[in-house]
């Protein structure tokens, strides 16, 4: 009992003193508890009994600095640690962060250069000791100095370590979203580790990050803000002829998956396809008297164009790459094959028809190679995507310029015919020349 008296006497004597000659508190560099429970120490222990002077209670620390979590563009999150065994006796308490740019105005605590962010929230931890401070407004790519500290009834300041936190940011992507994605972006303290991911879809493999180190998962030292492409490449299948052809349509990331439509020389898909959203053309709003409604006609095209009737001649009879879908959506060699590549994937391989592929449900063609054996299947996607035909693109235009080269078949038939420039088909990707 006289113990404790003598130590939470000594601990109200010490503050008290400490406020009354503390006439500006941000001048002085800390509050001390050098005192506390060195009298009742004294009186106990004047000299140990083999003659040697007995040694000073260490002294308790009552804040310490903790870490940063939560990094973001211009936020993180800042803890600190109390001492809840002694700041129970300590009157009118408040704790939070300082921080400033400048390593020197927060270690000496210039308080006109630095900022305090007050924690309004109650202690967290298994021991209830511990606090956090959310900071917005915060300069990514500077390092930020900061330290914890308590106020004493509003009067004396104690800090804890100086420590710093440089906020960087960490950005991944893939080549293709069709083939693969990546995990491990995210803002990070420059000189942390990261672990990065690249998880390749059904269909496709790694390659390699850009930078061309080969490593998956990856653990790299983050030194600044850096910027990583995952390299993935669909797993083609090799028919024994002239192009490997891709598994699965642009958009799908399996056989069976239809993906995405989309009109000849476009490479995004839309919601409406005619020759007025059709981006090589214009059009006129008609109407034919014969069967009683309005459409929209033809008038000219501005690109990919052979006839005079319908505009400037261009010429042009082949997509060019930045208006090839699988080159724009997966990059690579990817491209769609000519017309012909889609003859001879037509005369080189038996066309089987089923309803029920693998057991998946989707109709459409099983195209097995006379030459090896292997196979491909390409799903019935068009109409709708009703199950029962199924037409695909080309990369040549046909003689005339409305029409494009297309794979088109049904249950009972498979064609090369062709179709309108401005309407929705699907694409099979190849790997050639």
């Amino acid at each position: 009992m006289k113990k404790y008296f003598l130590i939470t006497a000594a601990l109200f004597a010490a503050l008290s003193l400490g406020f009354v000659s503390c006439e500006n508190p941000d001048d002085d560099p800390g509050f001390s508890l050098e005192s506390v429970g060195q009298e009742d120490a004294d009186d106990k222990n004047d000299a140990n009994s083999d003659g040697t002077t007995p040694s000073t209670p260490e002294k308790p620390t009552l804040i310490a600095t903790g870490d940063v979590t939560n990094l973001a563009e211009k936020s993180a999150t800042f803890w600190g640690r109390l001492n809840a065994d002694t700041l129970w006796a300590l009157p009118n308490v408040k704790w939070g962060v300082e921080y400033a740019y400048d390593r020197e105005a927060v270690s000496q605590h210039k308080h006109q250069e630095t900022t305090k962010v007050n924690c309004t929230a109650g202690l967290q931890g298994a021991n209830m000791d511990e606090f956090s401070v959310t900071i917005d407004g915060l300069q990514r790519s500077q390092t930020i100095y900061y330290s914890a500290y308590i106020l004493i009834n509003d009067m004396k300041y104690v800090y804890g370590e100086v420590d710093s936190v440089h906020i960087v940011k960490l950005t991944l992507k893939p080549n293709s979203s069709d083939f693969g994605t990546v995990t491990g972006s995210g803002y990070y303290d420059i000189g942390a580790e990261a672990t990065i991911t690249a998880t390749p879809n059904r269909v496709a493999y790694f390659v390699k990050w850009n930078d061309e180190n080969t490593d998956n998962p990856r653990t790299l030292t983050v030194t600044g803000n850096l910027e990583l492409t995952a390299i993935f490449d669909c797993a083609y299948v090799d028919l024994g002829l002239s192009v490997k052809w891709a598994p699965c349509n642009v958009g799908a990331t399996s056989p069976e998956e239809y993906g995405d439509y989309y009109a000849w020389g476009e490479t995004e898909s839309k919601t409406t396809y005619d020759w007025n959203t059709y981006k090589w053309a214009t059009a006129t709003w008609t109407y034919n008297g014969r069967i009683g409604y309005y459409y929209w006609d033809l008038e000219t095209l501005t690109k990919y164009n052979t006839d005079s009737d319908y505009g400037t001649v261009d010429n042009k009879t082949v997509l060019d790459p930045e208006d090839d879908a699988a080159r724009a959506n997966w990059g690579g060699a990817w491209r769609m094959p000519t017309d012909a590549e889609c003859t001879e994937l037509l005369e080189n391989c038996t066309w089987t028809w089923t309803d029920d592929y693998n057991g998946t449900g989707v109709k459409g063609r099983i195209v097995t190679s006379k030459i090896n054996g292997n196979s491909i299947f390409l799903p019935a996607t068009s109409y709708s995507e009703s199950g029962y035909c199924g037409f695909y693109w080309s990369s040549s235009l046909r003689s005339d310029s409305p029409r494009a080269g297309s794979v088109n078949f049904y249950s009972h038939n498979v064609s090369g015919d062709g179709y309108s420039r401005c309407y929705d088909l699907s694409v099979r990707p190849v790997l050639g020349e």
